[in-house]
């Protein structure tokens, strides 16, 4: 199953484990995106979305597919590549500098 775009916003602010080959790191989703559904979701299409994470910067994840954790959604298996910061998110986190990263549902 896949994530919705109700589940997304709902989900906003809390934390995705993503499994990587260096370990585990922590995501945050800070924002979901609707993009121009043309009308497909009343076909039964998913809302086509971008959802973007923020993480520590090291480990650098590379554009890759992770198995993703949260805690209501469960697991999901997502194509994320590193992205540039929003406009209206902090860059940091108690001085440590946050990487970026986007998962794009179309």
């Amino acid at each position: 199953m896949s994530i919705s775009f109700t589940q997304a916003v709902q989900s906003l602010h809390t934390s995705f484990i993503a499994h990587t080959s260096a370990g585990t790191v922590e995501l945050r989703l800070i924002e979901a995106k609707e993009l121009n559904n043309r009308n497909m979701g009343a076909n039964g299409f998913r809302t086509p979305m971008i959802l973007v994470f923020s993480a520590p910067q090291s480990p650098a994840l590379a554009q890759d597919n992770y198995y993703l954790d949260h805690a209501q959604l469960g697991r999901h298996f997502l194509s994320l590549t590193p992205a540039l910061p929003p406009l209206e998110q902090p860059q940091t986190i108690d001085r440590s500098p946050l990487q970026f990263y986007q998962a794009i549902f179309n």
